[in-house]
């Protein structure tokens, strides 16, 4: 390590060549800088994972060959418009790409290269390309905190709902109201597009409570006192979405800490990208901490007849929320228990009217 003395306290000798002299650098050959040992052990790394990479290849004939875990939804990215990003993936790498055909449903491509240095390229390139390519898949989970497992709480949106619709509000649309047995807090969204990846998700989810068993507040009542209405722009008269929340700083605090600890582990193992957080607004400006935007939505003009017949596609329909915020802007829905965070099914819905869990993590007692 190079010492402060070192740089700031140079030592010169004085060389003649010809008539002129010079000043020269007395340079200690022992100094190690930060920057060096900084690239020694990423060399290191680099090193740890080629020989990782080379147990898992098998020699057939005169190749080496690497089954590369990518679910299947990304081979299209990775075969490109008349195979050309395959052509230049092998062109560029010198490794041959193998992508099982659709019908086999196999979430893996297969490299295979005469040398391991070949296929270590063609791996990162591809690996690359799909973080790149992962902003145009759809979500299929999220990481829910149910409300509705509260009877009380659904009973009293329930009893919102009906007092809103007897208004007649001009715009407002039964259809337009969550079901008070969808409730939820979200945490974050996922794209999990195959069974691995579900599975490596429930591992994470046992590593998150493991850790959150261990954790100071673990044990420790987890309430949210849900009180008004809120909207998610600045306009009243063009709202799309109406919601309730709490939003005491203790509730936030910790639920922050929860998601932060959360994330820690998702991202370590891939299972989510600083960019999707960064997409769904769930981190800081520097990005250094979770920041969850906690809302129950309680109305989406989504759900609207119009929004189904027109599809996915053009504006948002809105409404004028206005008579709405004036009327019922200060109601209370009392005091929730959050008693677990659930890795929920974003297009299936549970027996119990919910959306189905595939696991459960107890947050609260």
């Amino acid at each position: 390590m190079a010492l402060p003395q070192d740089i700031e306290d140079p030592k010169f000798e004085v060389v003649k060549i010809g008539p002129s002299s010079y000043r020269k650098l007395v340079f200690n050959e022992n100094i190690k800088f930060p920057c060096e040992e900084k690239r020694e052990y990423q060399e290191e790394e680099i090193e740890e994972e080629a020989r990782e990479l080379d147990s898992q290849m098998t020699y057939e004939g005169d190749e080496w060959i690497l089954r590369l875990p990518i679910p299947a939804i990304y081979h299209k990215f990775i075969v490109g418009s008349r195979a050309r990003t395959k052509s230049q993936l092998e062109l560029e790498s010198g490794a041959k790409i193998v992508v099982p055909k659709r019908e086999e449903v196999e979430d893996a491509i297969y490299l295979r290269a005469r040398q391991k240095q070949m296929i270590y390229s063609c791996k990162a390139q591809i690996e690359l390309l799909c973080e790149k390519e992962e902003s145009k898949l759809e979500y299929t989970h999220f990481i829910s905190i149910p409300l509705a497992l509260d009877d009380k709480f659904r009973q009293l949106v329930d009893q919102f709902r009906e007092d809103v619709v007897l208004q007649r509000f001009p715009g407002v649309e039964q259809s337009f109201f969550m079901q008070s047995r969808r409730l939820h807090f979200t945490l974050c969204m996922l794209k999990l597009h195959s069974h691995a990846a579900v599975e490596e998700m429930k591992e994470a989810l046992t590593d998150f409570s493991a850790r959150l068993a261990a954790s100071f507040d673990f044990g420790k009542n987890f309430i949210a006192s849900m009180k008004g209405l809120h909207i998610m722009n600045d306009d009243p008269s063009a709202v799309n979405v109406v919601f309730t929340t709490d939003r005491s700083h203790a509730l936030q605090n910790r639920m922050n800490a929860l998601a932060e600890l959360l994330f820690e582990i998702l991202k370590a193992r891939n299972l989510v990208q600083v960019q999707s957080l960064k997409a769904q607004r769930l981190l800081s400006s520097d990005e250094l901490h979770a920041e969850v935007k906690l809302h129950a939505t309680l109305m989406n003009t989504k759900y609207g007849r119009s929004s189904r017949d027109n599809g996915r596609g053009g504006e948002r329909e809105t409404f004028d929320a206005s008579p709405l915020m004036e009327r019922f802007g200060q109601v209370d829905f009392g005091n929730v228990h959050l008693q677990e965070l659930q890795l929920s099914c974003l297009e299936e819905m549970g027996d119990n009217g919910y959306y189905r869990s595939l696991f459960s993590v107890p947050i609260g007692c």
